[in-house]
């Protein structure tokens, strides 16, 4: 049997695309608020590119393998001289979202509210939010869906080492309510963040707790 596809684009330019495909059933009442936005239109890519020198010391480097999958959450991070990275990075400053492009089925997404600047692979696409438009919380978290990622990984070139090009990630569709609902949303999203941390803190120190137990009871 042939079945015939559309594409998510042609589906918005049809004026199909429901905000209901990317929204969780408590939110489909409300779903009139969202519009449906490219994100060209609420982001710049920033493009500083720079070769360090012995002379920077302390870099805050992060490379895609800093970025754990699916949460964003920064890993296994700790600062470089710049002696030890020999590629060409690009900058990125506090309240920038850094986009892995290699592999986007890996999904890393980052947002930066910690470092006042730093330095990463050009295999990341830096994303600076324009604040009046959207939240970059809200965007970050947005960008880590299931959903927008497969459209994402849709749009990627290469076999071997596939790709997502900022001309490609730029024509994305996003569901963007006002920035009073999305700082809303952020806020939310904020306070769920932060007991996660607690939860894996506390499941860090269960084996150093066990460990003391034992070492007390062999004692």
């Amino acid at each position: 049997m042939i079945t015939n596809t559309i594409s998510s684009n042609d589906l918005f330019l049809k004026n199909v695309w429901s905000v209901q495909l990317f929204l969780p059933k408590e939110e489909l009442q409300t779903n009139d608020e969202f519009k449906l936005t490219k994100l060209e239109k609420l982001v710049y890519e920033r493009r500083e590119n720079i070769t360090l020198s012995s002379s920077d010391q302390n870099v805050n480097y992060i490379g895609l393998e800093n970025i754990e999958a699916k949460t964003g959450r920064i890993s296994l991070f700790s600062p470089k001289q710049g002696e030890e990275i020999k590629s060409t990075c690009k900058r990125f400053y506090k309240g920038d979202i850094l986009y892995g492009r290699l592999r986007p089925t890996l999904n890393k997404v980052y947002y930066n509210d910690y470092f006042k600047e730093g330095v990463c692979t050009t295999e990341i696409i830096v994303l600076s939010p324009i604040l009046d438009k959207v939240n970059p919380v809200y965007l970050a978290e947005l960008l880590r869906t299931e959903i927008i990622n497969r459209h994402i990984v849709g749009l990627i070139k290469g076999a071997a080492l596939p790709r997502i090009a900022m001309a490609d990630l730029k024509q994305v569709v996003l569901p963007i309510p006002s920035l009073k609902r999305q700082n809303e949303i952020a806020e939310e999203i904020l306070k769920k963040r932060k007991e996660l941390e607690e939860h894996i803190r506390l499941a860090q120190e269960i084996p150093i707790e066990i460990d003391k137990y034992i070492t007390k009871a062999y004692k």
